[in-house]
């Protein structure tokens, strides 16, 4: 199964209390995006995972930060329909694509990109975006890997001030990033705040497509 990232926008939202998820993933669908991720960096990622496929079926959901192969079992298992990681490990791109789980591996250097290259992943995640040279990093590495339709999604350091500096890179599928709903905005329950955060996003990645 391939992910389409639609408005090339991808929340990267953490959950610390899963009975807050509903609500967050119902402030993301008014803002105009039908696709984000969770991370499994808390106890209650796959519990909030589930309770959003459960409210709202439409919600393409990714879970972030998986770092072993147990972990990509159990991230299907909750109803997440891709996986994604900080890094770049071998043994869980496999456990993934034996699942038949899209899976899209961080990566920070020409020999990342092409190590996943050769486990068949086109799409990858470029972290941490900013401190590995950002747009002018993604504009280097378009040159010698063009030709594979290679893509990547930069998190780390994306803003609404920048989101469309990288939107416009011809190897950029989308850009990620948790400012849109923040562990902050979560536990202030400033859900109209992130419905806001996110139409905002969406209105400015319109400006480039």
């Amino acid at each position: 199964m391939k992910i389409y990232f639609s408005k090339k926008i991808l929340p990267a939202i953490t959950f610390d209390d899963a009975t807050l998820a509903v609500q967050v993933a119902n402030a993301v669908l008014q803002g105009g995006l039908d696709i984000m991720e969770v991370p499994f960096r808390t106890k209650v990622a796959a519990e909030s995972i589930k309770l959003i496929r459960e409210a709202f079926p439409e919600m393409k959901i990714g879970a972030g930060t998986l770092l072993t192969p147990a972990q990509v079992v159990e991230a299907k298992k909750t109803g997440a329909q891709f996986g994604l990681a900080p890094g770049f490990n071998p043994a869980v791109v496999k456990e993934a694509f034996k699942n038949d789980f899209p899976f899209i591996p961080g990566v920070m250097t020409p020999s990342d990109v092409e190590m996943a290259l050769e486990l068949g992943c086109l799409i990858l995640k470029l972290f941490p975006a900013a401190q590995v040279g950002g747009i002018a990093m993604l504009s280097a590495l378009h040159g010698p890997y063009s030709h594979t339709g290679i893509k990547f999604i930069p998190m780390g350091g994306i803003t609404l001030d920048n989101l469309n500096d990288y939107l416009s890179l011809p190897n950029v599928e989308a850009v990620g990033g948790s400012w849109l709903a923040t562990k902050s905005l979560i536990a202030k329950k400033a859900f109209d705040i992130i419905k806001l955060n996110v139409r905002n996003a969406v209105d400015k990645s319109n400006l480039v497509f």
